[in-house]
């Protein structure tokens, strides 16, 4: 399926890989389809792409990569609504904020998107507490995964 983006034109996208948020994102409720964009250039940071509108487009990064200690909690109602059958079928990326100098980007650890990877059920949940951080500093971890290799394109999860 061919889509229009304002960022990166028209490209092509896997309809058996779309991802399905039923209530929208928090602040942009009237999306419900998108697709995970992988760039090389732009790895490990992915994107996020509504199929309803070209010009909403988020960067998102695999939370575990970024953050290899990052832990939560799903509460079972949003177990049922992802119809998670195994934690190994959940993707989390959690939005990156990008900065005009790149050394300020941060992710948001307090609401992390999960994707049931076998159904393309989405969603990003608030997490309640104050030890989430929604601006977790992620340059120098990023710049380490490069420099080290572990940032490889090819390991992406696929949703």
């Amino acid at each position: 399926m061919e889509i229009s983006t304002l960022r990166f034109g028209d490209i092509e996208v896997d309809e058996n890989k779309l991802i399905y948020f039923r209530d929208g994102l928090p602040g942009l409720e009237e999306y419900k389809h998108f697709a995970i964009l992988q760039f090389s250039e732009s790895y490990p940071v992915n994107w996020i792409q509504s199929i309803d509108d070209g010009a909403v487009c988020l960067p998102v990064i695999d939370s575990f990569l970024a953050v290899p200690e990052y832990t939560f909690h799903i509460s079972d109602e949003d177990v049922t609504e992802l119809e998670v059958n195994s934690p190994e079928d959940l993707y989390v990326l959690s939005v990156v904020v990008i900065p005009e100098e790149l050394e300020g980007m941060t992710m948001n650890q307090a609401a992390p998107i999960i994707i049931n990877t076998e159904t393309g059920q989405a969603k990003q949940i608030i997490l309640n507490g104050g030890e989430y951080n929604v601006r977790y500093p992620v340059f120098k971890e990023i710049c380490r995964l490069i420099k080290e290799g572990e940032a490889d394109a090819g390991s992406v999860k696929e949703a």
